[in-house]
């Protein structure tokens, strides 16, 4: 039986940077093993092709350019067209599983209630944490945005965090199964030339 998964990607993929980096190495992981994949993510980077693996980008955006990794209003709203082209495909497709990237979980778990689809949340960080450095005048609404990364991790079938501080989170939140799968070298060999494959 064939998995069909939905996978979000809230970034500008691919590109030659961390998370576009680790989403293709699992879409790729996936791929080999006989998933079928549609991939939600920005109007900003380059297509790759892996076997039965479909890319639906959001519309390009005029006057949103140079997407930059961590939290900004350009990001903020280029995620609300991804949850909009991800309740489309729920909404018509029969999806086994959600792979939540990062952000996108608040997506996933908005799935998992309307349409009872379970997710995996691809836990590259914590939005709290984040903003709490980056961002001092959102600190305000931290303790809401706190309680919504609890409820998304304690709803996740599965948590993978990159590092043992974020597995840590998870375990605070009380997630249900936390996997901790720490991110590879980029100077690694294999990386390197899947990143080759990508251009």
């Amino acid at each position: 039986m064939t998995v069909r998964v939905l996978l979000l990607a809230p970034q500008p993929f691919y590109d030659d940077r961390g998370t576009p980096i680790a989403v293709a190495l699992v879409l790729k992981v996936l791929s080999e093993r006989g998933a079928r994949v549609d991939v939600v993510t920005y109007h900003e980077g380059r297509d790759v092709a892996f076997a039965r693996v479909t890319l639906h980008r959001i519309p390009r955006l005029r006057f949103v350019r140079g997407i930059r990794p961590g939290f900004s209003w350009k990001k903020l709203l280029c995620d609300v067209f991804v949850a909009a082209r991800a309740l489309r495909l729920a909404a018509r497709g029969r999806y086994d599983v959600v792979h939540a990237v990062e952000e996108s979980v608040f997506i996933a778990l908005l799935l998992k209630w309307l349409f009872r689809i379970p997710y995996v949340y691809d836990m590259d960080s914590s939005l709290p944490q984040q903003l709490a450095e980056r961002r001092p005048l959102l600190r305000p609404a931290l303790p809401a945005l706190a309680a919504c990364e609890r409820l998304a991790l304690r709803q996740a079938a599965a948590v993978v965090p990159v590092c043992e501080a974020l597995a840590s989170v998870a375990r605070q939140a009380r997630a249900r199964k936390i996997v901790l799968l720490p991110d590879v070298s980029l100077l690694d060999e294999a990386v390197t030339g899947l990143a080759r494959a990508c251009r």
